[in-house]
């Protein structure tokens, strides 16, 4: 499978045993750049865990590395109030949670993905617009957490690039099939606190976050258009009672009721996955 892999940076409010240098965090992605070269399957991301575990050097030393070899970024971003409220004093000068990654390079200069993002509006949805971040999309975590519930509707209707996430710990299942089904759920229990005002998201567009619209941070990943990627699962649903169920219908009942046993084959870039016999 392909995957972006990096080292998570912290050097403050963190347990000692994960704390790591600046000079540390920044040799040891060089050293897994070097390790991935050539490997298009599998690159280097620039992870600092967040703002408040992260000192100003760390955040500028991994801003730089960023830039300097063109490394796509991962971080998180207005997971919770407290979290938004201590990032404000931490970094007094900046205008927003997201400008505080801005001033050092860690938001849009390149690819970037943002987890959460439950109180983003106003001048960070600006600025994550223009400067085309992704955000990443936790419903499980979020919920698990009691962190919030992130605003969908209004990214999409911004043109805010969303793919959706898993957040293993925070969040407890990989399947992103279940991370659909608790985005749809998510985005009904912000339609009843709008009252309505905010519409909620149908099975097509989490289907198209699944795949195309995250896809898209990897290339062309997440459709089967011509020039993509054969990225698939070959999925058996006939134990799932779909006799003439339309493919729409289908696909909702596979989301809800199915699991990894009514995946019959895996596919990357064209290549079957065969698992390896117990």
């Amino acid at each position: 499978m392909g995957a972006m892999v990096g080292l998570v940076g912290m050097n403050r409010n963190c347990p000692e045993t994960l704390s790591n240098s600046t000079e540390e965090v920044v040799r040891d992605t060089q050293a897994l750049m070097e390790h991935v070269k050539g490997d298009s399957l599998v690159r280097a991301i620039v992870t600092p865990r967040f703002v408040p575990s992260c000192t100003p050097d760390m955040l500028a030393a991994l801003g730089c590395l960023a830039k300097k070899y063109n490394l796509p970024v991962q971080s998180h971003l207005s997971e919770n109030r407290s979290e938004i409220a201590w990032v404000k004093e931490l970094e007094p000068e900046s205008t927003c949670y997201g400008d505080a990654y801005q001033r050092y390079g860690l938001f849009g200069d390149t690819p970037t993905l943002m987890a959460h993002c439950c109180y983003t509006e106003g001048e960070e949805l600006r600025l994550m617009k223009e400067k085309h971040v992704f955000v990443v999309h936790c419903p499980t975590s979020n919920c698990n957490l009691a962190s919030g519930m992130a605003p969908v509707r209004t990214f999409l209707d911004e043109g805010v690039p969303v793919a959706l996430g898993s957040d293993i710990s925070g969040g407890h299942h990989l399947s992103i099939f279940r991370v659909m089904q608790y985005a749809l759920q998510i985005s009904k229990l912000k339609y009843a606190e709008s009252k309505g005002k905010m519409k909620f998201l149908t099975l097509s567009e989490v289907f198209y976050l699944a795949t195309k619209s995250g896809g898209s941070f990897f290339g062309k990943v997440g459709s089967f258009e011509k020039g993509y990627e054969f990225d698939a699962l070959l999925i058996d649903d006939s134990d799932l009672n779909i006799d003439n169920y339309s493919l729409l219908h289908r696909l909702e009942r596979y989301t809800y009721l199915g699991d990894d046993r009514q995946i019959a084959k895996r596919f990357c870039r064209g290549k079957e996955l065969v698992e390896p016999q117990v």
